[in-house]
């Protein structure tokens, strides 16, 4: 019954492109800087979101047009988040290219994120999915709230794990969270049970996908190419950097703040292969824990739709790995 082709494979998953969801009539009628940072911001991506949410709306019976409607949504929300991020970063860099802010202006990169979260109230509205509605400004309001805990963590102002965790879950995890629970709330299917446990499955795996972020910070099966180090040079430790100095001297800890290349972290940490092993084997319990609670949901799906089981538990793996 389930072949469906854009869930059969990890290859499948990335995009490369997410210009396909812009809404280009509406475009036309805004001003020219807007459309150029939309279209510049949306024309590369992997897509991740977009295609966790197309693809489980696929499973529990969403046609087409409702999978792109969903996916339109949070991928609006998630690059309106990285025109926000970027410029409250200071980061020159995005996708390889130059960030909005730093290629037009801050105003205006900040300006083309609240379009596409104000276009986000206006799709939801029409559809008067209020569940739907509420779920997602809850979800935007959650990301503002994972700004503000980072901020009270730059400036290296502790090296606590666990508060980058909770950074993870209300930066990353939301809207991993979004993307499980929208085709079920669009279908008017979620209960308080499935509710609890997509939360959790969410969580999981924006934590997964940020520990895979961090490792990649320090050249650590870095398939994106993205530039090393960019948390240290920002004044962030992430939770690999958190990881590496448990029991550490603070000495240690202000080498790290100072290091600017990969080597010298290595010569810090002669044991990094070690190091690494160890982070592996914490996120690797944590993905077996993850798929026992992808198991639970398993009650609350259809004959048809249990094969939502192993494509999950396959996307957990990707998440960390980024094996394709």
């Amino acid at each position: 019954m389930f072949e469906i082709s854009n869930t059969s494979s990890i290859n499948n998953f990335m995009s490369g492109s997410l210009s396909h969801l812009l809404d280009k009539k509406d475009l036309k009628t805004r001003p020219f800087e807007l459309r150029r940072i939309c279209e510049k911001i949306f024309y590369k991506g992997k897509g991740l979101r977009s295609r966790l949410v197309s693809c489980v709306a696929e499973f529990v019976g969403l046609s087409k047009k409702e999978q792109l409607f969903l996916s339109r949504i949070v991928e609006y929300i998630h690059n309106s988040s990285l025109l926000h991020d970027d410029f409250i970063d200071h980061s020159k860099i995005r996708r390889h290219n130059k960030a909005a802010w730093w290629e037009f202006s801050p105003s205006q990169a900040v300006l083309a994120g609240d379009y596409l979260l104000a276009k986000v109230n206006v799709y939801l509205a029409e559809k008067g999915n209020l569940d739907l509605l509420k779920k997602t400004a809850l979800t935007i309001g959650e990301l503002a709230e994972g700004e503000f805990a980072q901020r009270k963590l730059m400036l290296f102002q502790d090296k606590n794990l666990k508060k980058r965790d909770k950074v993870s879950e209300l930066k990353t995890g939301t809207l991993f969270k979004w993307c499980l629970q929208a085709p079920f709330i669009y279908k008017k299917r979620q209960t308080v049970w499935l509710q609890k446990i997509l939360d959790g499955i969410g969580f999981s795996m924006g934590l997964l996908f940020q520990r895979s972020d961090d490792l990649m910070d320090f050249s650590i099966r870095n398939q994106d190419q993205k530039p090393y180090l960019s948390d240290i040079k920002q004044g962030y430790f992430n939770s690999f950097a958190c990881f590496l100095l448990r029991g550490s001297s603070l000495k240690k800890q202000r080498q790290l703040q100072k290091a600017r290349s990969v080597s010298s972290v290595y010569k810090l940490f002669p044991r990094m292969e070690d190091k690494i092993q160890a982070f592996d084997r914490i996120n690797s319990r944590l993905i077996q824990k993850t798929k026992k609670d992808i198991q639970k949901v398993e009650v609350f799906l259809k004959p048809k739709e249990q094969k939502l089981i192993d494509f999950l538990c396959e996307w957990v793996d990707f998440l960390y790995w980024r094996k394709k």
